[in-house]
């Protein structure tokens, strides 16, 4: 079992295979990413050079049919090397209202929209 399928055990959250640009800033400076998927507890982004785990990162989310980028703050759970190489973010500070918006695009990406 690698590391993704061992978080995605743990996962609380619905996580769909969306990919979006998401902006990572941390204190050696700021860099585009792209994700593999996305929830409201957290991203895998893809990476040939994968983040550091336990790195404190901000992050802004360009979502499809939001015109401004969801912010939060996440500290980097796991990495993985092979491909595809990336890292998973969990996020540590997050508005309800990002979240929202973050489930909003989730649901209507698997087809379970539920109106929260």
């Amino acid at each position: 079992m690698n590391d993704e399928e061992k978080y995605a055990e743990k996962r609380r959250t619905p996580r769909a295979p969306i990919g979006v640009i998401v902006r990572i800033e941390t204190d050696e400076g700021g860099r585009h990413y792209y994700s593999r998927n996305l929830s409201t507890g957290g991203a895998f982004l893809l990476a040939e050079e994968p983040l550091e785990e336990e790195s404190r990162i901000s992050l802004e989310l360009f979502l499809p049919l939001v015109s401004t980028p969801v912010k939060a703050k996440g500290e980097v759970v796991w990495k993985q090397r092979q491909e595809p190489s990336g890292f998973a973010v969990k996020f540590t500070e997050i508005s309800e209202n990002a979240r929202k918006i973050i489930r909003w695009v989730v649901d209507r990406y698997l087809g379970t929209s539920n109106g929260k």
